[in-house]
């Protein structure tokens, strides 16, 4: 028994050294977390920058609890301004009407507002929001985090405006008893470019939606599929004249639909630029099975240690 604490002991340390060292070789120069190991320069500011950031979504909710429960509109999105602050949003109408919440997060927005859904009830909500102060009347921009000061020469990558992510089912997080059945947003926004020359490159939407499909866009965008794991970012090749102003719609539906059944289960890998960040790790209060996983970290750990050292 000793010789197995000992070897697990001596195991684990190796796995895990390896593991760093796997971790290293698989980072690119800029420490990039999109799947497509693509390195995003720091600029000093976008000559584009957009306003009238507006959403409009469609949502199906069942509640599976046998007692009342309550869902609301957020106002705050935290995506990855270059300003580093959140999206403010106001809620411009909604179908059915929505109450006013017993506990609001932003009454300074003049929320909160939602709906009851009774035991067992399936409920569909539609409601529009509209950016406030920056990506509203504030031009605005979505900044990459992870880029990186250019040490690179002769040339280098001019990767455009970068675009932030979200789970549509993050309630689902937030309260097991509800259950999404079905997404559908469509975003607007408006992109101008403020320099005093015409400017050429990419745009990407600003907010998408993980484990989603675009199904419709004005002007056709292409979908990145290098910026974030499993997620179909919208984006556009633009040319723009000083001071011109373009706008943009694009939707997204979830869950992606195949053959009338869904795939994916929305519950995909969120990079560290993602608008919420979860991670779950098990421990011993969790309901997770922590002791499982000791007992195969010992197994492992005994096995690599004898490989290693004995064998």
């Amino acid at each position: 028994m000793i010789l197995v604490l000992l070897f697990s002991i001596l195991g684990v340390f190796t796995f895990v050294n390896s593991m760093a060292v796997v971790s290293a070789q698989n980072e690119s120069p800029g420490g990039t977390d999109s799947p497509g190991g693509q390195t995003w320069i720091a600029y000093n500011a976008s000559n584009v920058r957009m306003t009238a950031l507006t959403a409009t979504i469609t949502l199906t909710i069942k509640n599976n609890k046998d007692y009342v429960q309550y869902f609301k509109i957020s106002h705050l999105y935290t995506g990855s301004l270059q300003e580093n602050q959140t999206i403010k949003f106001i809620v411009d109408w909604t179908d059915p009407v929505a109450e006013r919440m017993i506990d609001p997060v932003s009454p300074e927005l003049g929320g909160d507002y939602g709906w009851a859904i009774q035991a067992g009830e399936t409920k569909t909500v539609k409601f529009k929001v509209s950016a406030t102060g920056l990506m509203g009347n504030e031009p605005s921009w979505i900044a990459d985090a992870g880029a990186v000061d250019n040490t690179f020469w002769p040339i280098i990558p001019d990767m455009g405006l970068q675009a932030s992510w979200f789970m549509p089912n993050e309630i689902e997080m937030l309260n097991p008893n509800l259950d999404l059945k079905s997404w559908c947003g469509t975003f607007t926004f408006t992109a101008t470019n403020f320099a005093s020359y015409p400017v050429a490159g990419l745009i990407r939407g600003p907010i998408i939606p993980t484990d989603s499909a675009l199904t419709s866009s004005d002007p056709q965008a292409f979908v990145d599929n290098d910026i974030a794991f499993n997620t179909n970012v919208a984006a556009w090749d633009v040319h723009i004249d000083p001071q011109e102003s373009q706008g943009f719609t694009y939707t997204y539906k979830w869950p992606i639909v195949a053959n009338g059944t869904p795939t994916g289960n929305g519950q995909c890998f969120v990079p560290a630029t993602a608008a919420n960040n979860t991670t779950t790790v098990p421990t011993q209060a969790t309901g997770s099975p922590y002791a499982l996983l000791v007992m195969a970290v010992i197994i492992i750990g005994a096995g690599l240690g004898y490989a290693k050292f004995l064998r």
